[in-house]
């Protein structure tokens, strides 16, 4: 049920309605008009990182800012894996990213992936979102996608259709979570991939 909340009149406005006149002609709108709507703008527009990941994701699980000295370009993607080991897929150079991942664990823990681009000077924003991540050995491909609705599967690789056989690591994903589900997986370095699972 909503709130219906009635607007108090003046002693004016009840007088000229009481005679049959409309207050608003006379006396014009006595109440100030409400500013439009406008949504609150994200924190991470504002400091220039994306809304969302590459993978997908629409929101961020951490937003820092850090002073990094030394760090190449404008951007840079890692990902930290369970075991605290950063892995780069984007970066200028090959510095040291420890105060860019130092910065975001003080919000979040391992594994996340993380997107950092340059505010100013060695000001940098970065947003971390946590992740899924599973050890499949599987030597082909970057991207793997399984499906399986009753009878119906399929497992694609880098988005072309594969008859090789179904990791059995990507079967049991999605058995965790339905008899109908998709699993997406993309290789984060050798046998680790970030994984997403979605019931159908």
């Amino acid at each position: 049920m909503g709130l219906f909340r009635r607007r108090h009149e003046t002693l004016n406005e009840q007088l000229l309605r009481e005679a049959g006149i409309d207050p608003a002609q006379v006396l014009g709108d006595t109440q100030p008009r409400p500013a439009p709507f406008e949504p609150p703008k994200s924190v991470l527009s504002v400091m220039g990182l994306p809304h969302d990941l590459r993978l997908g994701p629409k929101e961020w699980d951490a937003a820092v800012t850090v002073t990094a000295p030394g760090l190449a370009g404008d951007r840079v993607e890692f990902a930290t894996i369970p075991n605290g080991d950063v892995i780069v897929s984007e970066e200028t150079g090959d510095a040291d990213l420890s105060p860019l991942a130092d910065a975001v664990e003080s919000k979040v823990s391992p594994p996340y992936r993380a997107v950092a681009t340059r505010q100013d000077g060695d000001l940098w924003a970065v947003g971390a979102k946590r992740i899924e991540v599973a050890q499949i050995p599987f030597p082909d491909g970057d991207k793997l996608e399984f499906s399986r609705n009753g009878d119906d599967q399929e497992l694609r690789v880098d988005g072309e259709p594969s008859d090789v056989a179904v990791p059995p690591e990507l079967e049991r994903l999605g058995e965790r979570a339905s008899s109908a589900f998709l699993v997406e997986a993309e290789r984060i370095d050798g046998d680790l991939w970030e994984v997403r699972v979605t019931a159908l």
